[in-house]
């Protein structure tokens, strides 16, 4: 009984980390090119608004942008069209200072 709820726990815990958001965008080992939702200019951050932090959403929408320094403008939200964990995408415009 010990086992499985050790087995449970460290699922849970580990099933966790997935609920934080994140910049939708990645590469694929050997390509060039990224892939998903977020572009240089348009960032696109993943969350679930039900214990997402909204700071945390901007935050991450505005390290994207100052990357190529710029600020972070919202521009829209998408539902249901991320993962499951995170199903709102919240869409960004990367503008001058």
């Amino acid at each position: 009984m010990k086992k499985i709820f050790i087995i449970f726990l460290g699922t849970f815990l580990v099933a966790c980390e997935q609920f934080t958001p994140f910049v939708d965008s990645h590469r694929e080992a050997g390509e060039v090119k990224m892939r998903g939702q977020s572009t240089p200019d348009k960032p696109a951050v993943c969350y679930n608004p039900l214990w997402s932090d909204k700071k945390l959403v901007e935050q991450l929408a505005e390290e994207e942008c100052q990357k190529t320094n710029r600020h972070a403008v919202y521009s829209e939200t998408d539902w249901f069209s991320c993962r499951f964990v995170n199903p709102s995408t919240a869409f960004y415009k990367c503008e001058k200072r």
